[in-house]
């Protein structure tokens, strides 16, 4: 086996497994996401880097307030890429999405929501 092929075998073993590194989150999908029909949750897998909803937002400018979440996510588990600009919905707060990359076989999804807690 070589490298690469450990790699992937680890992103699935140790990273992405609850049990090690990994947290379940709720993610939303709609069919008609402005009317917001067609509701589908689902419980998936996933590494989160940075969480700052507990109350103290993250001050991205003066009395501006920003939610930032940037979460590690198997692309086969969640099934589609997001694109930037689009809303995603994690833990029933609706987010937008401002970076997407695909690093080494996890998706690196980065979310905020700016003002109030979403």
């Amino acid at each position: 086996m070589n490298l690469r092929d450990q790699m992937a075998k680890d992103v699935q073993a140790v990273f992405m497994n609850s049990n090690e590194f990994a947290e379940v989150h709720t993610v939303t999908t709609y069919t008609d996401d402005v009317n917001q029909k067609g509701r589908k949750d689902r419980k998936l897998e996933m590494i989160v880097e940075k969480f700052t909803l507990d109350g103290r937002p993250i001050q991205s400018a003066d009395g501006v307030s920003a939610h930032n979440v940037i979460i590690h996510i198997d692309p086969n588990v969640l099934a589609y890429t997001p694109r930037v600009d689009q809303h995603f919905y994690l833990d029933f707060n609706r987010y937008r999405v401002t970076g997407v990359s695909n690093d080494t076989g996890i998706l690196k999804i980065v979310l905020e929501a700016n003002g109030k807690r979403p």
